[in-house]
């Protein structure tokens, strides 16, 4: 929504000259869907902009093609998802011979052909599911990973992340399947029933190069009465039926964000058409989503969706009235609209801090643990550390548990530990689990996301965040820019 803004107020201090703008999907899904969605959106927040929307149906032909024809209709600019790493380099080659600017967006090819590359670093997609997983099994057992389209450079990432993660559990046994057709449920669920069929004895998790192949594989396994498996995904579409909602109702256990960023997209596209500065890579930040902190993403969306229902409104409105006014009105109806926007987030920003400050408060109980005991401890502390440093590397380990095992309810808890400690149960954990990161990070060669899941934290993010409030650095800052 910033990026919507700031393309507006773009559009209030600049000529309204029209910009047609190509996309060329490789193929139609949810994620794309959503995707399209917000690039359509752009052209309620800046007048200047029409968008023309394609899909190649994962085939290179189909694909190069298209961006043939935008080439011939001479649109102003590009943005290409490519099917394959290779398929339509030649079909870019010619947009940018003939001076058409091309963003890559989500994948890149085997050319350096492009003007700039907004996506997702698959790789560490690939590592971070393969950690989280790996750490829930407790380091042994069989995982099977179901892995995406055949020569997409995204699939090929997400693989090589996920086993580069694996190598560090010598004891879990990777079961792979072969490259897919598609990303598709139907894919998932065909890999997962050939696995099924060749594999002899107990299936732990399963990783799904995105949500769908994950369930896919999971009605091919519950169809053979194999329910003890859990699942785990990439995408965390908030729409119904998508991740988010899988995660909330426990079919899957966690999946990770893949960025859609239409908006975001396309500010970078009318930047490169503007002649402003811009930097021609563009690497998005995924984010883990489990049940810790799903209801929270999920209010967010709601609140952006209603934000989009408002701007589609009134672009509806601006529509009829720009027909019947001159230049100098519409720039003016521009950028009062500009100013509703950025009100609009402002009001959102506040509501958004405060649910999550409220939400937090709930979901630290289930993202930290031990801390260091004070100088002469009572027998009652020397317990509370003994039990926290004995589970300090599970994720799931809480308030509750601890409470449960020193036979004392929540409550009791919180207020024996804040009268000795003046600390609440929950601050203590979080400033333990960092302390032992801190002393990791000083004493090992171990990654900075190795040493995240290794402190009981659900993700490398989160870790960063408490570790820069309790020290003032980050953890790439103090380990001298080494991941």
């Amino acid at each position: 929504m910033a990026a919507a803004a700031a393309m507006l107020c773009a559009a209030c201090s600049t000529p309204m000259e029209k910009y047609r703008i190509g996309v060329s999907q490789c193929s139609e899904d949810s994620w794309r869907e959503k995707q399209n969605e917000e690039l359509k959106m752009s052209q309620y927040a800046d007048p200047r902009i029409e968008v023309e929307i394609c899909s190649a149906d994962d085939d290179d032909a189909r694909q190069s093609a298209q961006i043939e024809q935008f080439v011939s209709d001479k649109v102003d600019l590009l943005i290409v998802s490519p099917n394959s790493a290779e398929g339509v380099d030649a079909a870019i080659g010619k947009a940018r011979e003939g001076g058409i600017p091309v963003v890559l967006f989500d994948r890149k090819t085997k050319s350096d052909n492009y003007t700039a590359f907004m996506g997702t670093d698959n790789h560490q997609v690939g590592e971070m599911m393969g950690h989280l997983i790996g750490n829930k099994m407790g380091g042994r057992g069989t995982v099977v990973e179901i892995k995406g389209l055949k020569g997409s450079t995204s699939g090929a990432e997400r693989h090589r992340g996920f086993m580069d993660a694996m190598s560090g559990y010598p004891e879990i046994k990777v079961v792979e399947s072969g490259d897919m057709e598609d990303w598709t449920e139907a894919s998932g669920e065909k890999a997962m029933r050939e696995i099924l069929a060749n594999h002899e004895g107990e299936i732990d998790c399963v990783f799904g190069h995105n949500d769908r192949l994950a369930m896919g594989a999971r009605k091919a396994a519950m169809s053979a009465g194999r329910t003890e498996i859990r699942y785990y995904g990439v995408d965390a579409l908030p729409s119904e039926g998508g991740g988010m909602e899988m995660v909330k109702e426990g079919v899957m256990e966690a999946t990770c964000i893949y960025p859609t960023r239409g908006l975001q997209l396309m500010k970078l596209a009318t930047d490169i058409l503007d002649g402003k500065e811009f930097s021609r890579e563009n690497i998005l930040t995924s984010t883990i989503v489990n049940r810790d902190n799903v209801d929270i993403l999920l209010s967010q969306n709601m609140e952006q969706m209603r934000v989009s229902d408002d701007l589609k409104v009134v672009k509806d409105k601006l529509d009829t009235y720009f027909s019947q006014v001159n230049i100098q009105r519409r720039i003016i109806v521009a950028c009062v609209v500009a100013l509703v926007i950025i009100i609009t987030l402002g009001v959102l920003a506040y509501r958004f801090y405060v649910a999550k400050v409220m939400v937090n408060e709930e979901l630290a109980k289930d993202v930290v643990a031990p801390a260091d005991a004070p100088q002469a401890e009572s027998p009652f502390l020397e317990r509370f550390r003994k039990i926290l440093q004995e589970n300090l590397h599970d994720p799931d380990f809480n308030v509750e548990r601890i409470g449960e095992e020193m036979g004392m309810s929540r409550v009791q808890l919180y207020r024996k530990i804040k009268a000795l400690t003046d600390m609440t149960p929950v601050e203590l954990l979080r400033k333990a689990r960092v302390t032992r990161g801190r002393q990791l990070l000083d004493t090992t060669d171990r990654t900075i996301t190795e040493i995240a899941y290794d402190t009981g934290f659900s993700a490398p993010s989160y870790f960063a965040k408490c570790f820069k409030d309790e020290y003032g650095v980050s953890p790439g800052e103090l380990r001298g820019g080494k991941r």
